[in-house]
């Protein structure tokens, strides 16, 4: 997903591995809120952050970790008028990471046809398109619901030798899918210099040559005309685009297939579209994520 790093089932930004004992603070915020709110304490002498659903939990040194730090957790989220609170606080050992967290990814089934695995359990796998993904600093690995549904939606949509963008490519699970699903081309982006560089190297371990990935930003870059385009991005970077992937669909009257969508969001997503000249296909669910499936008329 675009504007956001290794997301995950769960998500670790990063871990100093000398440090011994760590100040462990979970702390509830939206999920739309958590790249935000983490923005702002990236300066804060911080071991590690792990994400999932509504709550990050942030790791402190536990011998450089300020004596008043909940207060500053909590003023830089006032600051921000983010819903936050602090949950609890506990003090945790250190703990091979890596292996953990490689440990606990299992093959994602996302219908019968496709599943996505990591590199070291493929084995396990045998669907007819199946992607094999080695998560790194990048969203977009199968694990989040909103991959899932665009996935099956570009199932039903893509067609032989047609041309498609990924816009926000994160691990370029979308693009290799559209290319396994036999496109033409794929023109996959996103801003983040780790998400273009997981792309392409899931790209090589999948033997795909037919997705070319740039880093750019969805505010200035020109996108050509296409058949489809598949988003999976936050709303505020959708609504301003609508224009945008109007313009590059019109010729072909083609599919725009969105995510990163929360269901509160939603019906405004859908009017938005109806009035850039888009018509609704279809919306999917998966607990509190949406997909919005439009054409370009």
């Amino acid at each position: 997903m675009y504007y956001l790093t290794f997301y995950l089932q769960h998500q670790i930004l990063f871990i100093n591995m000398n440090d011994q004992i760590f100040l462990s603070i979970n702390c509830s915020i939206p999920e739309e809120y958590q790249d935000l709110y983490i923005g702002c304490i990236s300066e804060m002498n911080i071991s590690g952050i792990e994400q999932s659903l509504d709550v990050i939990q942030i790791l402190f040194d536990e011998h450089d970790c300020p004596l008043d730090i909940h207060e500053q957790l909590l003023e830089i989220a006032h600051r921000l008028s983010i819903p936050f609170s602090i949950v609890k606080t506990d003090t945790i050992h250190q703990q091979n990471w890596n292996k953990e967290w490689e440990d606990s990814l299992e093959p994602i089934f996302v219908n019968e046809m496709i599943a996505i695995t990591p590199e070291w359990k493929k084995q396990e796998v045998n669907h007819p398109l199946t992607i094999i993904i080695n998560p790194q600093m990048a969203f977009g690995t199968g694990y989040h619901p909103t991959t899932r549904m665009v996935c099956r939606e570009l199932y039903k949509w893509v067609q032989p030798e047609s041309t498609w963008i990924d816009a926000g490519c994160g691990s370029g699970v979308l693009a290799i899918l559209t290319s396994k699903l036999r496109a033409k081309t794929v023109f996959a982006f996103d801003n983040d210099e780790w998400s273009v560089q997981n792309s392409i190297d899931n790209c090589m371990l999948n033997d795909i040559v037919n997705v070319q990935v740039k880093q750019a930003d969805i505010f200035t870059i020109e996108l050509e005309e296409v058949d489809g385009i598949a988003a999976n991005m936050y709303r505020n970077l959708i609504i301003p685009n609508f224009k945008k992937f109007y313009n590059a669909l019109q010729a072909s009257k083609g599919m725009l297939i969105l995510s990163g969508i929360l269901t509160m969001d939603a019906d405004e997503i859908i009017s938005t579209a109806i009035s850039s000249r888009f018509e609704h296909i279809c919306t999917n669910q998966e607990g509190d994520w949406v997909s919005i499936t439009l054409k370009a008329i």
